[in-house]
């Protein structure tokens, strides 16, 4: 594994889970100048990050140069290593802020839907809502953890594709992309739930394939990509300001997230703090803990 790739994607973690949290130190008494009455785009676009973030890593660590082994025992050995990861402390969390949830006034959960969020399976249907989790961030493992089962197919898929993979991979991601944009203002689907969110997974493992095929050139543009990704954002958290109302739709942060986490990954030489100090990896790496305590 190439660390000096890692490092600087590992930092980013620690920037999109600070996102997400200036979105909620909002709602606290002398923190409202973190946000506005339409902040909401903050979380998202932290959200966004992740997931392409999620997609791009775990092909890097696991499929690589076409070197995934699709067997049923890889398929386990990598989804156990995916639980391992996320649910220890998710059931920490979820005991603790059960009572916090079971006596709320304003975000009361339904005890009959403890199972699935206990599971983390309350995302994985587009139709009917099971309320908020115990640890309402939860629902974004909840889409973690579906990207997670569906990779080992998605890998198995690339193989047999080989030089299709890109016209697979693109065929998927246009489906949900379409999907997403249909049902974006039905009241019956939700367009946020995982099945859809899995656009933005696989628009990670895209870019990968893209970064893998680029990785050795040195292009004036790359060194770019960063900062346009991060103008993107700033340009439709602007909008969202000025007009006083939510950006529509996930979809629209895609572009702003692949150049993010693009241009992050072409900087893998970098010696910037910023991005690849000793102490931006390690907030990185502390990150999870961040994002799954910070709300309760």
């Amino acid at each position: 594994m190439n660390k000096e790739l890692i490092r600087p994607l590992t930092a980013l973690r620690f920037y999109a889970a600070f996102v997400v949290f200036s979105l909620h130190a909002s709602m606290l008494p002398g923190l409202e100048w973190l946000g506005h009455p339409h902040a909401e785009l903050q979380g998202r676009v932290g959200v966004s990050v992740f997931f392409v973030l999620s997609g791009f890593i775990m092909t890097y660590v696991y499929y690589g140069e076409d070197r995934y082994e699709p067997t049923r025992a890889n398929a386990g050995r990598f989804i156990v290593a995916r639980l391992t990861r996320i649910f220890p402390l998710h059931i920490l969390t979820f005991f603790m802020c059960l009572p916090l949830g079971l006596n709320s006034n304003t975000a009361r959960i339904q005890i009959d839907a403890l199972p699935q969020h206990f599971l983390l399976l309350q995302e994985f249907s587009p139709f009917g809502y099971l309320g908020n989790a115990p640890n309402k961030v939860a629902w974004t493992l909840s889409c973690e953890l579906f990207f997670y089962l569906m990779t080992p197919l998605v890998f198995t898929l690339m193989l047999r594709a080989g030089k299709n993979k890109w016209k697979l991979l693109l065929g998927i991601f246009l489906g949900i992309f379409s999907a997403a944009i249909y049902f974006h203002n039905s009241e019956l689907v939700h367009a946020e739930r995982a099945p859809f969110r899995f656009a933005d997974y696989i628009l990670g493992i895209l870019a990968f394939l893209f970064y893998q095929r680029m990785k050795d050139r040195k292009e004036p543009w790359m060194k770019w990509l960063l900062p346009l990704g991060v103008l993107y954002f700033a340009g439709l958290m602007g909008l969202e300001y000025y007009r006083m109302e939510s950006t529509p739709g996930a979809v629209s942060l895609l572009p702003g997230a692949v150049l993010v986490v693009l241009g992050t990954g072409f900087l893998r030489d970098t010696e910037n703090w910023f991005l690849a100090s000793d102490r931006m990896v390690f907030l990185g790496e502390a990150s999870f803990a961040l994002y799954m305590v910070h709300e309760m």
